[in-house]
């Protein structure tokens, strides 16, 4: 590539490794919220639905998804430091980093749970930004107002999420789409969305960028 190549990270289920805890503070909630519970046997499962799928399977209405998403991460901050990266991942990262490759990160958790997670991890140095912003089916305008915030070469610009919701703003966005199959979608779902690129342990990122 002539020009360096923007890196920008979803941050749950790509960067932390937060599945498990999520759909525990999920059934926490099911009762306040009246929605489904999810058993233990149902959870791998789980991985095989799109993000509409989910939502429909545990009978949340659209209006509520804000709410319960809201009370998560509040439920979430008490155990967020605990939580680890993927293995390697940091330093892939910092490879990243010393090569000179920009990274961003674009979350829908809060600001205070993804800074003390990095700063916990010593990995808050590797991001030229943190972008905070909620909107479960609005990635794709995030990700525009992304580009346009930070001037961003969008056909130099690699999105790498964990769910086909990812894959699919990337694309609506004329992005390069990166998927990782250790986060929420399993990879035959995700393969099913035909991203760009299919990464399934994080040493494989060096090779998009060579």
């Amino acid at each position: 590539m002539k020009n360096s190549p923007y890196l920008i990270f979803d941050f749950d289920g790509t960067l932390i490794d937060s599945f498990r805890a999520a759909m525990e503070k999920l059934n926490l909630l099911a009762d306040e919220f009246n929605f489904r519970k999810i058993s233990s046997d149902e959870v791998d499962g789980l991985r095989d639905l799109t993000s509409r799928e989910l939502i429909k399977y545990l009978e949340i209405p659209i209006y509520k998804i804000p709410s319960v998403l809201r009370c998560a991460r509040k439920h979430m901050r008490s155990e967020m430091q605990a939580l680890l990266p993927f293995t390697n991942l940091p330093e892939i990262l910092q490879e990243l980093h010393d090569m000179k490759i920009p990274l961003g990160i674009l979350t829908s958790n809060s600001s205070e749970n993804v800074t003390r997670w990095l700063e916990r991890n010593k990995m808050e140095h590797l991001f030229n930004f943190i972008h905070i912003e909620s909107s479960y089916f609005g990635k794709k305008r995030i990700l525009r107002k992304i580009l346009k915030t930070y001037k961003i070469d969008k056909s130099q610009t690699f999105y790498i999420g964990d769910e086909t919701r990812d894959v699919e703003a990337a694309k609506e966005c004329g992005v390069y789409s990166v998927t990782v199959t250790w986060g929420f979608n399993s990879e035959k779902i995700l393969t099913q969305h035909q991203p760009h690129y299919i990464v399934r342990k994080p040493e494989d990122i060096l090779t998009i960028c060579k």
